[in-house]
């Protein structure tokens, strides 16, 4: 669904070569269009809404992950410091 924006000569502009998208000029009206790996053809606005989504998906996604495993690495470090304790008043006992 996301595409990137072309850049290049007039060859480039009818087969993208390593850009997954192409942007396309909509006439007089002034607005530009982009076309998606899927072939959707969405103005650069909404392509642009839809990738901040999409990147804001994936951060949260990587946030709530980094999340998980800090609370694993609190939850280690707990129990290696009991143990730790515990083996030390083994020692002294």
């Amino acid at each position: 669904m996301l595409g990137r924006a072309m850049r290049g000569g007039p060859s480039s502009a009818t087969k993208p070569t390593h850009a997954e998208g192409a942007v396309r000029g909509a006439g007089g009206s002034g607005t530009s269009t982009v076309v998606t790996d899927a072939g959707q053809e969405v103005t650069v606005s909404q392509f642009v809404a839809q990738l901040d989504e999409a990147a804001r998906r994936r951060l949260d996604s990587m946030h709530q992950r980094l999340r998980l495993l800090e609370q694993q690495m609190e939850t280690l470090e707990a129990e290696v410091g009991k143990a730790s304790s515990s083996s030390t008043m083994d020692t002294y006992a």
